[in-house]
């Protein structure tokens, strides 16, 4: 069976790949397709239909109208782009959320939408751990000094020094995929760990050698507290002044998952009034980070610019996660990850 297949990588998922991976899978495929500026232009945010898109819809449309199956990975799926793809099988997303997807379009037209959930997973995990020694052991603030001309032997004094891994609690707020597996690899490293999510149950935490607490013991007790939530209409800004009032003047605040979760205006004044010893953040509300914001004046803050999923084996692994269930479906087999699986069971 020929598939024709419309891609639209970026400079991180690049069409090459794509069609590399793709081919194993439908060795007689054809390709069209462009590359969308993203990541080195920001995501678009524009209208309510979609969002965290690269490109224009306008750039897919003169593409579509004669294939099978569009692969992207930001690039906009809207209603105009289905409208010109009347023999559209089905939509692949190689992100975990394809919110730059119309889910409900597609939906309506019949039209299954593949995503590649947890496929930059193990790169949050080590990102979370990399930038949190990063923070505690004062490496980017004594590169930046030293890059600068400055040799901080400060850094050296005991009020500026940070304990060691088997010394902290470490509180994981979120105990979903990432969340678990950051969990494991810091009790591996000798923290003691404690979770909050009341969506897991106690017994399945403490089977894997953690404690469950509320999140107001999590955050009184904790020496650092990771953040690993999903953005949710509930979880939006679920940290606040009140949740940093209960934090240790000691503790590390930690955020590799969503700039939404946190009000980071409350998150300024418990860094600069000393309320919490510092914070480590990889994600921002709004994003990108404004040049002037005033956590970039602060010492007490590790950032860096939202590449917390990035590596090469997240685009391998995303790529064929939706290449097995792609080929899955066009066999007539069972599929793993499907947004709208309900238009799996509709009769053709």
């Amino acid at each position: 069976m020929t598939v024709k297949f419309t891609i639209v990588g970026d400079g991180f998922v690049k069409n090459e790949i794509y069609q590399e991976v793709l081919a194993e899978y439908f060795p007689d495929a054809q390709f069209n397709g462009f590359e969308a500026p993203w990541p080195v232009e920001p995501f678009l945010n524009e209208g309510e239909e979609i969002k965290e898109y690269s490109g224009a819809p306008e750039d897919l449309i003169p593409l579509v109208a004669d294939t099978d199956v569009l692969v992207v990975d930001a690039g906009p799926v809207t209603e105009a782009v289905l409208a010109a793809a009347p023999r559209l099988k089905a939509v692949a997303c190689t992100r975990g959320g394809p919110v730059n997807v119309n889910i409900p379009a597609c939906t309506k037209r019949g039209i299954p939408v593949f995503n590649s959930p947890g496929r930059n997973f193990s790169a949050v995990v080590e990102f979370t751990l990399g930038l949190t020694l990063a923070h505690l052991k004062n490496i980017t603030i004594g590169h930046h000094h030293l890059k600068q001309g400055k040799w901080r032997g400060d850094l050296y004094l005991y009020e500026k020094v940070g304990p060691e891994l088997p010394d902290i609690v470490l509180g994981v707020i979120g105990y979903g995929h990432i969340g678990r597996e950051v969990a494991r690899v810091f009790a591996m490293l000798g923290s003691e760990v404690l979770v909050s999510d009341p969506y897991v149950a106690t017994e399945v935490i403490e089977r894997d050698g953690h404690r469950k607490v509320e999140l107001d013991q999590l955050l009184q007790e904790a020496d650092v507290v990771s953040l690993h939530a999903r953005l949710t209409p509930e979880t939006e800004k679920m940290i606040g002044e009140r949740e940093f009032a209960l934090m240790k003047p000691s503790a590390c605040f930690v955020n590799t998952a969503r700039g939404g979760l946190v009000d980071y205006e409350a998150l300024y004044r418990a860094l600069a009034e000393g309320k919490i010893k510092g914070a480590a953040l990889d994600v921002y509300d709004p994003e990108p980070l404004p040049l002037d914001h005033p956590l970039l004046a602060l010492e007490n803050v590790t950032i860096t610019p939202h590449i917390g999923g990035a590596s090469q084996t997240t685009v391998y692994r995303g790529v064929r996660t939706v290449a097995e269930d792609l080929k899955a479906y066009f066999s007539g087999q069972p599929v793993k990850y499907c947004i709208n699986a309900e238009v799996l069971t509709r009769k053709k």
